[in-house]
């Protein structure tokens, strides 16, 4: 609990920072006896009962690392996806012990969805739950965009677990996006485009490694100006692929079984 507090308050910090940093904090699924993070939200996927409990919501103290404004706990439990709780972001970014969990009353919201135990069984959601554990091995600061070692994924059909399928992920160290744009702006040679002399260049790149971090393919685009020639522009691109042929080891992140490609980056190239 203590690391999931802390966990809130970086990502709250964080979101200070830069109105940009957009990082989302997960709900939570408990699965027998343990509680792990879901990088899925049930209740936005239903636009009514999103609603519903944004206006049950304090609206206080909000923080962009909760746009929606709460998280959820829910349980899987005879094959089905049990809401337990609506905890409201007020109390989930407050100091330690300086407020009570501040809950969401359920009543007259999820009334409909109540079996004959009571429970609330998620059945307007169909499609996959992502549970993960584990360390995190990539981080982009948007949404849920990362990605932990261990991961399962729940097929769900109208409240119903109909399959799962678990995935160990991995990271392999090399040549992070950063270091390779630096290597694109100390070793492109503009002497090559005098028609660009006073000209900034705005290129995308993104690059898809093989298991051993060496290059599979490369994807570069010039999205800035748009006066180049056709020619010209294809020699630019080729020059920028070299230098990026130049680095020995990619990282070389592995997601679902799939080596995945590099976050798309882009950079620009000054006069």
């Amino acid at each position: 609990m203590a690391r999931k507090l802390l966990l809130f308050h970086l990502l709250c910090f964080c979101c200070l920072l830069s109105t940009q940093a957009t990082g989302q904090i997960s709900d939570l699924i408990i699965i027998g006896k343990d509680t792990f993070m879901l990088q899925t939200c049930p209740i936005e996927h239903d636009s009514i009962l999103s609603k519903q409990v944004s206006e049950h919501l304090s609206q206080e103290d909000f923080c962009t690392a909760c746009w929606r404004g709460y998280q959820a706990t829910w349980q899987i439990e005879d094959d089905k996806l049990i809401l337990r709780k609506i905890e409201d972001s007020k109390s989930l970014f407050a100091y330690p012990d300086t407020l009570p969990e501040i809950t969401v009353d359920l009543n007259g919201i999820f009334n409909q969805y109540q079996d004959k135990r009571g429970r609330i069984v998620a059945s307007w959601f169909s499609g996959e739950l992502k549970v993960v554990s584990g360390e995190q091995i990539y981080y982009v600061h948007m949404g849920f965009n990362r990605e932990y070692e261990n991961e399962t994924d729940y097929q769900v059909e109208q409240g119903r677990i109909i399959s799962k399928t678990s995935y160990r992920n991995s990271i392999k160290k090399g040549t992070s996006i950063k270091d390779a744009m630096k290597l694109v702006k100390t070793q492109f040679n503009r002497d090559y485009f005098p028609e660009l002399a006073n000209t900034k260049v705005v290129i995308s790149c993104a690059v898809l490694p093989k298991a051993d971090g060496s290059i599979n393919s490369i994807e570069v685009q010039i999205i800035r100006p748009d006066s180049m020639m056709e020619e010209r522009k294809n020699l630019y691109i080729e020059r920028i692929c070299e230098i990026l042929k130049k680095v020995p080891q990619w990282d070389v992140l592995t997601v679902r079984n799939k080596i995945r490609k590099t976050e798309r980056w882009t950079l620009s190239v000054l006069p």
